[in-house]
Order: structure tokens, then sequence, then C-alpha cells
């Protein structure tokens, strides 16, 4: 008799998947809060309120959580959040003062899953099957037909969205190691404290040099640019706890599909046109190829 995957493991998948779609949601809300601030407001201002509100919510969770959250390798914890600093003020960067667009921005950040693909084998031992790669692939071409990158972005922004997408990588296979062992909301409390103690020298000496140049739809903005960031990184944490790496990386796609619906409901943008749905229907695919769970060979096999 044919046995399935095992009643836990899909459910453990199924999990995965939607806190990583979850994460994704909350992340292109977050992106469209930071392109709609205004030229006052800089990245290192936006990062720090981010960072700041994040660090709050994440203390009075951890009071709550106790010693069930648990603290593991500090260096490894420093690593995540080195790559993590790097790869969200690379991309907060791109869009604010790198005059990049959102498209270009979001397909370079999402090249994660291919650098992946290079580290996920040696660092994690998880050595990505014919799968994984297929999903990655489509993942990416679908990606590329929604979002069609386009012309007119400063060369410098360019080259800060393409590091921030190899940073992104390598602070996201931190993450899946760091769940074998740390409270996901350990986790991202150490990321948020290492953002707000690097961030706080550069606002504190902007405010200083310039003072605050908040109007109050910025800070509208910051508010939901904090709460935004702060619940996908508890989302994608939690996702990584429970799902291979470059299945969620490939499910994270997703979020480009969000990011373009938001900027056109919300920030105005033209209507996408047909190969965005395209792209955002292979993203998708991916995305389910990504993490549908192979079945074991029968028991008499």
């Amino acid at each position: 008799m044919r046995r399935g995957f095992g009643d836990e493991a899909r459910e453990e998948l199924a999990r995965a998947r939607w806190l990583a779609l979850g994460a994704s949601l909350s992340f292109s809300g977050m992106y469209v809060c930071v392109k709609l601030l205004s030229p006052g407001v800089s990245s290192f201002e936006a990062l720090f309120a981010r960072s700041t509100v994040g660090l709050c919510v994440c203390w009075f969770l951890l009071r709550r959580a106790g010693s069930a959250a648990r603290w593991g390798s500090w260096k490894l914890n420093t690593a995540r959040a080195v790559c993590g600093f790097l790869s969200i003020a690379g991309q907060f960067v791109a869009l604010h003062e790198g005059a990049c667009s959102l498209s270009t921005v979001a397909f370079l950040r999402h090249a994660a899953p291919v650098w992946m693909l290079l580290f996920v084998g040696p660092f994690l031992n998880e050595w990505p099957d014919r799968r994984a790669k297929l999903a990655v692939a489509i993942g990416v071409v679908g990606t590329l037909f929604a979002l069609r990158p386009q012309g007119g972005e400063t060369t410098w922004g360019l080259a800060v969205a393409v590091s921030a997408g190899f940073t992104a990588a390598l602070a996201l296979l931190s993450v899946r190691k760091l769940t074998a062992t740390d409270h996901p909301l350990t986790v991202v409390a150490f990321f948020m404290a290492f953002v707000a103690l690097v961030t706080t020298p550069v606002v504190v000496t902007r405010w200083l040099s310039h003072g605050i140049q908040w109007t109050q739809r910025d800070l509208g903005l910051l508010a939901a640019t904090a709460v935004l960031g702060t619940l996908g990184q508890l989302l994608n944490t939690h996702a990584y706890r429970h799902g291979r790496a470059v299945a969620m990386a490939v499910t994270g796609l997703s979020e480009v599909v969000f990011t373009l619906l938001l900027a056109w409901t919300i920030a105005g943008d033209a209507v996408p046109p047909w190969t965005t749905f395209a792209g955002g229907g292979a993203i998708l695919a991916a995305a389910w190829l990504a993490t549908r769970p192979k079945p074991l060979p029968d028991a008499g096999a």
C-alpha cells in the first residue's frame, strides 16, 4: 500500500508556505511605503524608525514568551544581522536615493534564490534536487516577465540593488541555520537591535545638522513601514524554521506580485500589462512546485 508524505510533514510544509506568503505581503507593503516617503526622509531614518519600533515589539513579545525564547550563537546572529542590514539598506538606498524603480529593485533583490542555489548545499547540507532548480528557473523567468526592469536608473543604484540580492541570500541562509537552535523572536530582536545601533549615530548627526524634516504624512508612512517590516521579519523567520531554504526563497518571490498590485492600487502606478499577470502566475506556480511535498516510495519497495 502506498504511503503518503505524512500528515505532520504536510502540515509543516503548508504552514511554511502560508508564513512565507504572509511575509511577502508584509514586505511588499513596507517597500511601497518607503517609495512614497518624501525626499526629506533619508533611508537611514527609515531604517532607524523600522528597527526601533520593531525592537520594542520584539521586546514585548519576548517578555511574554519568557524562557521559551532561546538565544544561541551570537556569531551567527551577528553575521545574519550584518548581511540583513546590508541587504535592506541597499534596497532602501536604491529605491529612495538611487532613482531605481520599484520593479527593478524588486527583481534584483529577488535574484536571492539563484545565489542560494550556489551556497545552500555546503552551508546547510540541503542539496537542491531537480525540482527545486526548476522552481528557481520558473520563478526567475516569471519575475522578469512580471517586472520588466525599466531604464533610466543610476548605475550606482543598480549596483547597490544587485549587491542587496546577494547579501539577502546570505542573510536568509543564516536565518535557516539559526532557526534550528534559536527562537524566531530572538533572531528578529537581535537583527532589529543591530540595525538600530548602526543607524542611530547617522540619524542623530543628520538631525543635528539638518533637523527633523518629517511631515505628518511621513510619520504615518514610517509607522506603517516599521509595523509591516517587523511583521514580515517574524513571519519569514518562522517560515524558514519549517521549510527548506530554497523552497522558502522561491515562495518569497510572491512578494513581486504583491508589490506590483499594491503599487498599482495604492501608489498610483499604471495598470500592469498582461506580462505582469503572466509572470505573476509563473511565480506562484514556482512557489507551489517548490513547497509541494514529494510522496514516499511504497513500503514494500
